[in-house]
This record gives C-alpha cells, sequence and structure tokens, in this order.
C-alpha cells in the first residue's frame, strides 16, 4: 500500500457517505460475506466521539518491510447513529490525503487498505509499469471471491482485556484465476478478515499472506489490527505523531 492510492481515495470516499441506506436495500443481491464487509451499521459500536488506533506491519522475504500506523478520528455523533470521522492512513512519506467522512456508518479502514491492496498487487505484479490499470482485474477477482467462495468461520477474541465474538472471513482471489500465469509468484495470496458487531469499529484485524515457495517464509505478510480505542478528548498521540519503523 503506497502513495499510488492517493489518486483513487479522493474518488474512494465519495462512496463512504450515504451509500449504505441504498445498499440496504438490495442487501439480498449480495452474499454473507459482502454483507458483513460492505453493508449494516460498523460504527454502532462507537457511542461517543472517539480515535481508533490500528497498527500496521508489513514483514516478508520478497522486499523490505515497514510498520505505520493508522488512525480513525470518529469527531461527531449524531442524534441518528451517523458519525463524522478523518481518516489518517499511515503517517509521514506514506501519509496520504483522504477527504473527512460525514453521515457514515461505515469505517473506512477496510474500503482504504482493500483499495490499496489492489494497487500493491498491480505494482508487484507489473514491475516496468506496463499493465497500469491491473489493479481493476484484480479488485474484479476479490469481488467475485467474496460473492462465490469467500468462507465465514466464528472465532473468539480478546482486545483490551476484554473478550469478543466475530467471525473471520477468507478467501483466496487468485488461486483459481485463469491468468494467475501472468503473476505465479502472488497467485495463492489469501486474505482473513476478523470483524465484530461488538467492537468499536466493527474492523479487528486484516491479514493477508502471500507464501513462499516450497514452503519457505511468506514473501509478503502485512497484519492491520486494531491497538487502541479512546474517547478523542483522552487520546494521547496528536494527529500523525506516531513513529515508523521501515
Amino acid at each position: 500500500m503506497t502513495t499510488m492510492i492517493k489518486q483513487a481515495a479522493l474518488a474512494l470516499l465519495v462512496l463512504l457517505t450515504g451509500a449504505t441506506a441504498a445498499a440496504n436495500e438490495e442487501a439480498a443481491q449480495f452474499s454473507e460475506a459482502e454483507q458483513m464487509l460492505w453493508l449494516g451499521n460498523q460504527l454502532a459500536a462507537v457511542t461517543q466521539p472517539s480515535r481508533l488506533k490500528y497498527s500496521f506491519a508489513r514483514t516478508g522475504t520478497y522486499e523490505r518491510g515497514f510498520s505505520d500506523t493508522v488512525e480513525l478520528d470518529l469527531t461527531r455523533v449524531k442524534a441518528n447513529g451517523l458519525k463524522d470521522g478523518v481518516l489518517r492512513f499511515f503517517s509521514g512519506e506514506r501519509n496520504f490525503p483522504v477527504p473527512p467522512a460525514e453521515d457514515t456508518d461505515a469505517n473506512p479502514v477496510l474500503k482504504i487498505y482493500f483499495q490499496g491492496d489492489v494497487y500493491e498487487m498491480n505494482r508487484l505484479t507489473d514491475p516496468d509499469g506496463k499493465s497500469r490499470e491491473r489493479w481493476r482485474y484484480f479488485q474484479r477477482r476479490i469481488k467475485l471471491a467474496l460473492a462465490e467462495t469467500a468462507t465465514i468461520t466464528p472465532t473468539r477474541f480478546e482486545f483490551a482485556g476484554k473478550p469478543y465474538e466475530g467471525k473471520i472471513i477468507q478467501f483466496q482471489p487468485y488461486t483459481k484465476d485463469p491468468k494467475r500465469g501472468e503473476f505465479e509468484k502472488f497467485a495463492d495470496k489469501a486474505y482473513a478478515v476478523t470483524v465484530s458487531p461488538q467492537l468499536p469499529g466493527f474492523v479487528y484485524k486484516i491479514e493477508t499472506v502471500v507464501p513462499g515457495p516450497g514452503g519457505q517464509p511468506p514473501l509478503v505478510h502485512e497484519v492491520l489490527q486494531l491497538e487502541q480505542v479512546a474517547p478523542l478528548a483522552a487520546a494521547k498521540t496528536p494527529p500523525g505523531a506516531a513513529a515508523t519503523k521501515s
């Protein structure tokens, strides 16, 4: 996930405000996995202005990794349950601007992560820059996997000393892809998204793994995980002040 997603972020965030109500009317057209990730009130458990802080780490043998933070400030909780918020996705040189969200019940972290993911797949599988629109193909494959082959498993986890019950949505968009030969190294990439409606922000963890050949360590391993939820006035870390590791 690099600055390649800056241009897409502005267009993407338009979809994050005011779109849920219309989408709910057509929920029956979507699979259970799609409904869990894209529909419903993901911010219902946030009852006061809060900062949701996520850690991010990329490791693996393919290229140098890094760690950073993602912060979502929900600045206003309205009487109808909708929220206003500001998202800071990464810091320092990796930070990219995301416009504020208004009247939303969606956690923008989820959609921004997946938008960045397909851009990264484009970069990794097209180092010469000859297929700059390949990300659209990867986006369609993820949509197809969520619609047809994703599995949902109950899970339990602990956050901030409290137990939660949730679900893990798992899928591999490219394993049976007829074009996998064009990006064989990355074709077995696996995704796992852990969510819980009781958890503030809904999203607990997003993890992706590109396995190494012959049982070797992963080529690429990413984990984005919720680390802290605090009342906004009490949040100790100033916006964008978190240090990064490269």
